[in-house]
């Protein structure tokens, strides 16, 4: 079974993922092709590349101006033309205000940023937070960067003295993480001369790429907001938010209370909430400024260590381009005689261009995101962007690419110079572009440049590394893969490379696909508690029906349990994936088949006219095409058109007689469900199929054989079709698989396309189904009507193959098995046949079967007890208020009525387990009328109910004129499960005697 389940889950997923990457396809965009379950995004789940490297992958594969791109599950566009991404960032800005990353003001707000805030309320805080970042804030916040800065040069002289080889982008991130811990939370760490300060370790967990909680994190805040939404999970770790929460909320207190002043980014919140509060505005609260001081934290740590790294790292491969920069750093530092001020920063112009190249080279974020947030009709195009889309801009992609940076691969700082300008101006925007440009983008150059200026004026670097970079496959930003190990020497011992983690790419995305699953089945498993419907509490991926996926029950016997389960007159119930609604009042149920039509007029079973036209049948078919086809069909199943397939039934039953005359004479048990399925293919063949088969005598008959095979030894995908046509029809519809094996429809095809064909051409008239149809085919000829395809006609003539083989010989199995523990009943029955016999002379006609009415009370209790299909199923096809109630039944919700547990109810057939046939006589009824529809009730009843119970009433006038049987098996049936139909576990073994 846990195979069978794996199964189904992995079906379930194919399916899901086959729809959403078809979506550009759906969209008519130019995209890429994605890999399940990883989008265009492989390469970063088996962690071979960073998300920034892989999406400048993707920019390279294609020349499109906008190319269609999956972020594993999530759409997105990929804008490959500079120009136009400038234009969405800046002049067509209300179209793309927002990023459609994760945000979660309300459950969690350590993610409301002014990074990730959408709409109005980024727009107020961003007019909040702005004048934290003027010129006049970065002179306060300039002693602090110098005094840090101070303590670098000593951390590096010492590191000189001993000419070591050191990790320049260690040592300056635990520098950055100094500044950003005094300028923007307010106290002093020592990151520099501690590796294990509180203050980085805890970034170091943050950014820790081994954890899988962290990765799920990550994926949720860039590519899929959904997951942390969904799943309830925060966008930081709960050490981290209770690490920066108290932390904030505990120098807010102090800065209000005024036991603390300082120039630094917690002063400027305070300022600002003071503002607020005396002017009655609405102030910020601790969570924003706590979120807040935290993006500046991860965001500006990594950003600024980048920045200063990388222009170390290329200017120790560029000799000319270092000394040049040392010579105007040498310059400014004599001139002002070796004071550092932000003017004199601001003044030199070669850092300046160096710092510039370095960001086109290794921008702060390789990627910027933006979302569509209204319809957007894309200029000289007609590409529509509709709302909601996420915008991907491969800023990396961008700027290497040689029609906007010509030799982009050279680091040429020159290239920004107003006199050598060598680049196109639209192409470069390194912080973003337009009002959502990053808001401390001069604070972070501006702690770049000082750092530069203090380690060039004092230290010479040299490279102990290629300059091309590998960069770490786990991280936000473009991180160089084992750091960046230089010498250092007055103006590093190489550290290990990390070493590599191991490969658990398969576990992420196992996991990962298993958070899809959960978030897409508590979704639908939330239905009809969205509803406000009593339903049963769902298993996932099961629903309500657990038993039905192990193969311990049947479907009908599976809902029938349920029925038992409640009291409600409406359940809500979910069958595997699909909700539904399950009919206890059987007066409701009737209504809704018969009154209220209208509204339920289709089953909402599979049906695909064009792929798969055998789905195309009277069963299935909805609305209109199925009235049309009823209509063409209904007769064909007129009582002079019974009469006139009864020479057929009686020959039949005659070869049924020599059978069991045979088994009689050697008083042997054998399965007589078995021997009623031959007498009824047998019937079948000849009535429907215009042929004659063997199946009574030649157990290797194809027509025998074909029906045998399809349902002995039932493989996955056999259970897969059976639960697409009744319980989930998408799930053939997307997968396009066919509802029946291809060799049945092959061996259905085959016979009534030469059957048809032989008659047409040879003129030859047969009393059966297939003249019926060949009829109906030549008056839509002459009357200009469309005509009933070959394909319509087969699929019609195989629903009586399946269908009426397996509700006749469950009639006449079921009967006989009754009968054999009812001695009473058989006799009485036995004695109206030969009653009827010898009145009649022998013969068996029409009238003669109809005259029986012991043997019809007989046939109708049986039904009663074993209904053909344990289940009736109907679609709302218009919204329904249920009457005398304030239910209101949605179109397209799936209605089941449970016929197997309505005519068990003792409510209303007293005494359900009792074989009674005489509970239908008029003279001593005992039932209520309404809760007996044995083939379903109102229009869409089954049209041939009395063809099938004609062949059920001559089988057993057959069998029961000249023989006697004796149960060999209890009389409570055991059903056999992975069935449509109620069928014996093992047969229905008896002994057969003749009569005497």
């Amino acid at each position: 079974m846990i195979l069978y389940t794996i199964g189904l889950i992995v079906a379930f997923v194919f399916l899901a993922l086959k729809y959403v990457y078809s979506y550009w396809d759906r969209q008519g965009l130019p995209n890429l092709r994605p890999e399940i379950p990883y989008g265009n995004l492989r390469v970063l789940a088996q962690k071979k590349e960073s998300f920034n490297v892989a999406i400048n992958d993707l920019y390279d594969r294609s020349s499109e101006r906008l190319v269609g791109v999956y972020l594993f599950f999530r759409p997105a566009i990929l804008v490959r033309d500079a120009h136009l991404a400038k234009r969405i960032m800046v002049n067509d800005f209300q179209h793309f205000h927002d990023r459609g990353v994760y945000c979660n003001e309300h459950s969690d707000p350590m993610s409301a940023n002014l990074f990730a805030l959408p709409g109005q309320r980024w727009k107020n805080l961003r007019a909040k937070l702005t004048p934290t970042f003027t010129s006049g804030q970065l002179r306060h916040m300039l002693p602090t960067f110098l005094a840090v800065g101070s303590k670098l040069e000593q951390y590096l002289e010492r590191l000189a003295n001993e000419k070591q080889f050191v990790d320049m982008r260690d040592i300056v991130s635990r520098y950055v993480l100094d500044v950003v811990a005094s300028v923007f939370f307010g106290f002093e760490a020592n990151c520099l001369h501690d590796p294990d300060d509180a203050f980085r370790v805890a970034l170091r967990d943050l950014n820790n790429p081994d954890s899988f909680m962290n990765n799920i994190r990550t994926a949720g805040v860039f590519m899929c907001p959904g997951l942390l939404k969904f799943t309830g999970i925060n966008s930081l770790s709960p050490p981290m938010k209770k690490f920066t929460t108290e932390v904030i909320s505990s120098h807010l207190h102090q800065r209000e209370t005024g036991q603390v002043t300082r120039k630094d980014f917690i002063q400027m919140l305070t300022d600002l909430r003071r503002k607020a509060g005396s002017s009655g505005e609405e102030t910020l609260t601790d969570a924003q400024c706590a979120a807040n001081v935290f993006l500046f934290y991860g965001a500006g740590a990594d950003t600024s260590t980048g920045t200063i790294t990388f222009t170390l790292h290329e200017l120790t491969h560029n000799a000319e381009a270092m000394a040049k920069l040392q010579r105007e750093v040498d310059e400014m530092m004599e001139r002002h005689h070796g004071e550092i001020t932000y003017d004199n920063i601001n003044g030199m112009k070669y850092l300046d261009l160096c710092v510039k190249e370095t960001l086109r080279i290794y921008p702060a974020l390789a990627v910027l995101n933006r979302e569509c947030t209204i319809d957007y009709k894309v200029p000289d195009s007609d590409t529509v962007i509709r709302k909601g889309t996420q915008m991907i801009i491969p800023l990396l992609g961008i700027s290497m690419n040689k029609k906007y940076f010509p030799e982009p691969e050279l680091y040429s700082p020159e290239r920004f110079d107003e006199a050598t300008k060598n680049y196109d101006a639209d192409a470069y925007y390194p912080f973003g572009a337009g009002p959502r440009n990053c808001i401390g983008l001069r604070q972070g150059l501006l702690l770049s440049k000082i750092a530069l200026v203090m380690m060039l004026s004092r230290f010479n670097f040299s490279a102990t590394i290629p300059r091309k970079i590998k960069f770490e496959p786990v991280s936000i930003t473009l991180a160089p893969k084992g750091g960046l190990p230089m010498r250092i020497e007055n103006r590093v011992k190489q550290s290990t490379p990390g070493k590599p983690h191991s490969d658990i790419m398969f576990v992420y995305t196992l996991a990962l696909v298993a958070a899809v699953i959960f978030l897409v089945l508590r979704y639908i498993y939330s239905h009809w508690e969205r509803h406000g419907l009593p339903h049963l509490k769902p298993e996932i991926p099961y629903g309500n029906i657990r038993t039905v996926a192990e193969k311990k029950e049947s479907f009908g016997i599976a809902i029938n349990n349920l029925y038992h389960k409640s009291s409600d007159r409406l359940l809500g119930i979910y069958l595997f994936f699909r909700p539904a609604i399950l009919i206890r009042d059987p007066h409701l149920a009737k209504r809704i088949m018969v009154n209220d039509f209208q509204n339920f007029h289709d089953r909402g079973v599979y049906c695909n006219e064009e792929h798969d036209p055998f789905s195309a049948n009277l069963f299935a078919l909805p609305g209109q095409r199925w009235k049309n086809l009823r209509a063409k069909l209904t007769p064909t199943f007129t009582s002079g058109q019974l009469r006139n397939m009864l020479p057929t039934l009686l020959d039949v039953g005659n070869k049924l007689i020599d059978r069991m005359n045979k088994v009689a004479d050697e008083k042997a048990i054998v399965d007589m469900r078995d021997i009623a399925s031959r007498f009824v293919l047998d019937t079948i063949a000849s009535v429907f199929f215009g042929f004659e088969a063997n199946c009574i005598h030649n157990s290797e008959d194809p027509f025998l054989s074909t029906l045998r095979r399809a349902n002995r030894g039932r493989k996955f995908i056999d259970n897969f079709r059976t639960s697409g046509v009744f319980i989930c029809p998408g799930l053939l519809k997307l997968t396009r698989m066919t509802s029946l094996q291809p060799e049945l429809i092959k061996f259905v095809m085959e016979i009534i396309t030469h059957q048809i064909d032989h008659r047409e051409k040879n003129q030859i008239t047969r009393k059966d189904f297939v003249q019926l149809l060949i009829d109906l085919r030549r008056e839509a000829d002459k009357g200009s009507e469309a005509a009933l395809t070959i394909e319509q006609c087969a699929a019609n003539v195989f629903l009586f193959y399946i269908a009426g083989a397996e509700t006749s010989t469950a009639t006449i199995s079921f009967t006989l098995h009754e009968l054999s523990h009812n001695p009473e009943a058989m006799a009485k029955l036995q004695q109206e046949i030969d009653e009827m016999m010898e009145r009649y002379n022998g013969e068996i006609t029409y009238e003669n079967i109809k005259e029986m009415k012991y043997l019809d009370l007989c046939v109708k209790e049986t039904l009663r007890k074993y209904p053909g299909l344990p289940i009736l199923n109907r679609e709302c096809t218009i919204d329904y208020k249920v009457p005398d109630s304030d239910v209101v039944i949605r179109k397209g919700t799936q209605v089941i009525i449970p016929l197997l547990s309505i005519s068990m109810n003792e409510k209303y057939f007293p005494d359900p387990e009792l074989y009674s046939p005489e509970r239908f006589d008029e003279a001593t009824k005992n039932y209520d009328a309404d809760a007996y529809y044995p083939f379903g009730a109102g229009p869409r009843n089954c049209i041939g109910l009395r063809q099938g119970v004609l062949v059920s009433k001559i089988g057993l006038v057959f069998l029961l004129s000249k023989f006697k049987f004796q149960a060999t098996t209890p009389a409570k049936v055991k059903f056999a499960a992975a069935t449509v139909g109620l069928t014996p576990d093992a047969g229905f073994p008896m002994r057969i005697e003749h009569r005497k």
